[in-house]
């Protein structure tokens, strides 16, 4: 197996050529929200370990919101961002892009101030990449070839049941199911059917992924005696910011509206992106950055297998600190419609919602951090909406594909591979094809 993970390359954007950039940009799609995948842009079909990728033009669209902290509104440059989901590590997927869209990617970053015509463009590449605070993966190690593979299977099997499923139910569990894998067996055999061997994890991944599970509570340890005494401080000025935070909560124009909603539901998958602005105060950046640190923790080690505190209809998700941690990025990749994704995290995991994004400006307002908040249910959709981006530019590299089908392939792929299943391990298998 393959761990995941992911890119992304940001650039201010010249203003002058903002309106030049957008028009570009469209020319990648058939028609909003749907890509060219042979754009001669970036021809995103013939990147193998691509799950998903977007373009789009970050802004602060509630930048106004400002105001009431009284922050400044010059100085937050729009940012042109190239970001994705792979396949193996950030720097492979680099030079591969670079071999089949290098003309394409420099077309479209000489856009942005500090982009220089013929100069080194992995380097700019590499100074332009943005870490994330937090990373959230549906499954670590399923790869795009498995994603692939497994539906193929899937399709085949529901084909041969479909022409054989009288004479299946008439045969016992055991004689039904060597029937099933003789039949893959021989597709196997004749090339009509490609299952490549599941792996390992490389052996450095897991060494780091071990170092990495260990020292957060080593660090955490550490750090118990000044975080207890630091906590009943913490508290006192939480709850003075929470009873003084001005509310902002503006509606949203319907022509944003209508911008979002074009480019939605075209599939069974959708894009989110939201970007905005951080209430100022050390305190507030350097709780962030903790809340922040324990999320990625979380992700990597406890929910890395089909759902983020039973939420389970996400690909992926991650938070992405921009302008030294000042604003912030969150994106993510989630099966069904907004409405339904939003309703998801208000009812099962609410206080994570709180704790992430209680720091940005309009967020509505939180009770001793994890209580209320987006519990304001209308609220809190309209803040979500009035700082959601539109993506310019979206592919997916396995259309029409949940991560509930994902998970049900892979399911179906392990029955195939078993070596011994009893009759109700047999039937609840049979019932997944």
């Amino acid at each position: 197996m393959t761990p995941q993970s992911s890119f992304l390359y940001a650039a201010p954007i010249q203003p002058d050529r903002k309106a030049d950039l957008r028009i570009l940009l469209s020319s990648m799609n058939h028609v909003p929200g749907v890509v060219d995948l042979r754009n001669p842009l970036i021809p995103f079909a013939k990147f193998e370990n691509l799950h998903f990728a977007r373009l789009l033009i970050v802004s602060d669209l509630a930048a106004a919101d400002r105001t009431v902290y009284k922050l400044p509104l010059t100085g937050l440059p729009d940012y042109l961002v190239l970001m994705g989901e792979i396949d193996g590590e950030e720097e492979a997927f680099r030079h591969e892009l670079l071999r089949q869209a290098k003309d394409g990617v420099a077309r479209l970053f000489s856009h942005c101030a500090g982009f220089i015509p013929g100069s080194d463009l992995a380097n700019f590449l590499e100074q332009s990449s943005v870490q994330s605070a937090a990373n959230y993966v549906n499954w670590i190690g399923r790869t795009v070839k498995q994603e692939r593979e497994e539906r193929a299977l899937r399709d085949t099997l529901v084909a041969f049941t479909d022409t054989n499923g009288s004479a299946l139910r008439e045969l016992p569990p055991q004689q039904m199911w060597d029937s099933i894998k003789t039949f893959v067996r021989q597709e196997r055999q004749s090339g009509r059917l490609t299952l490549t061997p599941l792996s390992s994890m490389p052996r450095g991944w897991r060494l780091r992924n071990f170092l990495h599970l260990i020292s957060v509570p080593i660090v955490l340890l550490l750090l118990a005696p000044l975080l207890l005494l630091y906590i009943p401080v913490f508290l006192l000025q939480l709850r003075h910011r929470e009873k003084t935070d001005p509310t902002v909560a503006p509606p949203l124009t319907p022509e944003h509206a209508a911008e979002l909603e074009s480019i939605e539901n075209y599939d069974c998958t959708n894009q989110f992106s939201v970007f905005g602005s951080l209430k100022p105060g050390i305190s507030r950046i350097w709780s962030m950055r903790f809340f922040l640190w324990i999320t990625g923790y979380a992700a990597q080690h406890i929910f890395n297998r089909g759902n983020l505190a039973r939420v389970q209809t996400i690909h992926f998700a991650r938070w992405v600190p921009f302008d030294g941690g000042k604003r912030m990025l969150f994106s993510s990749i989630y099966d069904g419609s907004l409405e339904s994704y939003m309703d998801d995290f208000i009812n099962k995991v609410g206080f994570g919602l709180n704790v992430t994004f209680s720091n940005g400006i309009g967020y509505p307002r939180t009770r001793w951090l994890i209580f209320d908040g987006c519990h304001d249910e209308q609220t809190f959709k309209k803040v979500l909406r009035r700082h959601q981006l539109p993506t310019e530019v979206w592919y997916s590299a396995n259309p029409g594909l949940t991560a509930a089908n994902k998970q049900r392939n892979s399911l179906i792929r392990a029955g195939v591979d078993a070596i011994s299943m009893d009759d109700d391990e047999i039937l609840a298998w049979a019932a997944l094809i």
